[in-house]
């Protein structure tokens, strides 16, 4: 099992749904009950664009997308904790050409998990960043439930908390939906220090750090 050192809970930490900083590969981080698990042959991402049309794409069609795999951290500064490991997955911009969804350059988006409450929200153009992935893949392995799978949204040169576990749905927005982190007050904003980015030389965002993006 991984020694973790230096965790800092905040405040509210014990508004946590869940906490084990021994899981492995990675501790499992939960503000809300984890969902139940569900058969990928069932699974569908519900997407809605600007335009107000819903559409889905279903497990099947998310792999035959161009697949992406790279080692990328996971940086959650709220409890002074981070990890690389290898993400595999799709790009989100890849599947949201694929879909057709309709958005606006200067828009958002906002990533819903299958818990029914939690929500985080991207700048159009941090969610067609090479960088964002929609991942299915951890350290070569399938992802599992306890760490957002199926399907978890993955933002390196973000705070964790916008990596949104167990994504449902996704849709477009003209102005910022805010996000529960913020709607709850416990972050004012997802963006890293720069001796975060500087550590991991994560690129993506804003332009800061160095590095390639996943391939």
């Amino acid at each position: 099992m991984p020694q973790r050192e230096g965790i800092r809970p905040p405040k509210f930490a014990d508004k946590f749904y869940k906490l084990d900083f021994e899981s492995n590969p990675m501790p499992v981080i939960s503000l809300f009950k984890i969902p139940e698990s569900q058969e990928l042959e069932s699974f569908s991402l519900e997407l809605c664009g600007t335009d107000l049309k819903p559409l889905t794409i279903e497990w099947s069609e998310l792999a035959h997308l161009p697949q992406a795999k790279a080692q990328l951290p996971l940086i959650c500064s709220i409890f002074n904790w981070s990890e690389v490991v290898e993400w595999a997955g799709v790009r989100l911009t890849d599947v949201l050409d694929y879909a057709g969804v309709e958005s606006d350059p200067e828009g958002y988006f906002a990533f819903y998990s299958g818990d029914g409450v939690y929500f985080e929200t991207l700048e159009s153009s941090m969610a067609h960043d090479p960088w964002t992935l929609l991942a299915t893949g951890l350290n070569g392995q399938p992802l599992t439930q306890d760490h957002g799978g199926p399907l978890r949204l993955v933002v390196p040169f973000l705070q964790g908390y916008k990596s949104v576990k167990w994504l449902k749905s996704v849709r477009a927005y003209k102005h910022d939906p805010a996000g529960i982190k913020r709607l709850l007050g416990q972050s004012k904003t997802g963006y890293l220090g720069q001796a975060w980015l500087e550590k991991y030389a994560i690129g993506g965002g804003n332009g800061n750090g160095k590095g390639r993006p996943p391939i």
